[in-house]
């Protein structure tokens, strides 16, 4: 790479590392901020500065109160919500290439997003009228989706799927939906709740690159989630299996940038294909995603490097483009799976070693929680207790492989 100097990484925490990593493969110094003195990133940065990565004015201030020998040419994050917004606006104080925060701040409220989009063509759940709560005959069938608007991580997600069920539900009751004026840093959304149609059907990840003038797709792996609230995710799995419908949702992500105003940056959506045959937009964000598919199930799958595609992509150099689906070999079948306590709280007793077998490459094998730990599943992702990734080129069917896999993966949990 041509270009010297320092780059910004908003979080020095485990999931930071690749990004930090690439940084330093490419031959640029890094100034890392994490709240934690001990974050691992910390060890690969040559300026650490302590600090949240949600107060943007004291990284700003500490960034101007420590001369660099090298100017800070980049910026980035692997983490997500308020952080995003502080790359956003350090990204323009600092004159860096990056999302805009109007840009960002669109993407931070789930109903600013669907209000945003709706009218360009792209599909997104119907909202329910908080009107229907207590409408003695409901004009919407259920089941309904009840979810924080500005919630990740599949945490605060309920099922409504009868008038006791809505009953049970308090915390929407009395819900205040954020000004259509336009929102400036000093007033950030309010969290509320949205009351959206439950869309049944598969669904589908998208990771993607937005530079300064197109939408290029990394990767689309299909989801699978708990089969209870607050639908944890499970596993993503490839190769994608509606190859037909690869276009549509490139030309979707193209809409959803170009409707948002994103440039320079990082693009995670998942959609779900209705009982129509219609895509449905459930979630967009700037932000890398988490669910070890940029660091671990893309590059072994595809071999596409892409933290370090998305670092040049945050200094202003040109990127390697992703390679096409049509150049992976058709047998190579790759997933990243996670194990799942039951439904409710349990304490996790046990687990069996994962056998591969011949033929499999495993890419990943990580214990998430200790033994003995107590679990909520109402707590979303972070209640999952392990996760493995591995690939396999044998000729046995994707849906075969995947049935096998499940079946490896087992512990042993006691409810409460």
């Amino acid at each position: 790479m041509k270009k010297t100097g320092y780059f910004l990484s908003l979080g020095a925490g485990k999931n930071q590392v690749p990004l930090i990593s690439a940084a330093k493969a490419l031959g640029l110094e890094v100034a890392a901020v994490d709240k934690n003195d001990k974050a691992p990133g910390f060890a690969l940065a040559s300026l650490r500065i302590i600090e949240s990565t949600f107060e943007y004015r004291r990284i700003l201030r500490a960034v101007a109160e420590n001369p660099l020998p090298t100017p800070i040419i980049g910026i980035g994050t692997r983490s997500f919500g308020k952080a995003t917004y502080s790359t956003a606006y350090l990204a323009e104080k600092l004159k860096l290439k990056y999302a805009s925060t109007e840009s960002v701040l669109k993407f931070s409220d789930k109903h600013i997003l669907k209000e945003t989009l709706a009218p360009k063509g792209i599909r997104v759940p119907k909202e329910i009228p908080h009107s229907e709560i207590k409408a003695k005959t409901k004009s919407f069938p259920y089941p309904w989706i009840v979810k924080p608007s500005q919630g990740s991580g599949k945490s605060g997600i309920q099922l409504v799927e009868s008038d006791s069920d809505l009953k049970s539900i308090s915390n929407i009751s009395s819900p205040k939906k954020p000004s259509k004026s336009k929102t400036s840093e000093n007033s950030p959304h309010q969290e509320t709740w949205i009351l959206e149609e439950y869309i049944p059907g598969p669904e589908y990840t998208v990771l993607g690159l937005v530079d300064q003038n197109d939408f290029h797709l990394v990767n689309i792996s299909l989801k699978e989630t708990s089969s209870f609230p607050p639908f944890l995710e499970a596993a993503h799995r490839l190769p994608f299996p509606k190859t037909e419908l690869e276009g549509e949702i490139k030309m979707l992500c193209r809409a959803i940038a170009k409707a948002t105003g994103l440039k320079n940056c990082p693009f995670v959506a998942e959609f779900r294909l209705d009982q129509n045959g219609e895509l449905v937009l459930i979630e967009a964000a700037p932000e890398v995603g988490g669910e070890y598919l940029a660091d671990v199930l893309v590059p072994g799958y595809s071999g596409y490097d892409y933290f370090t595609n998305l670092v040049k992509l945050l200094v202003g150099e040109p990127i390697t483009p992703p390679p096409s689906s049509l150049e992976i070999p058709k047998k190579l079948k790759s997933q990243v799976r996670f194990d799942i306590p039951p439904r409710g709280i349990s304490v996790l007793k046990s687990w069996e070693n994962f056998p591969s077998q011949y033929g499999e490459t495993l890419l990943l094998n990580e214990n998430l929680k200790e033994l003995g730990s107590k679990l909520d599943t109402s707590l979303g992702n972070e209640t999952r207790t392990r996760v493995i990734c591995l690939k396999t080129k044998g000729s046995h069917s994707e849906e075969e492989w995947n049935g096998t896999v499940r079946n490896r993966l087992k512990a042993d949990y006691e409810a409460r």
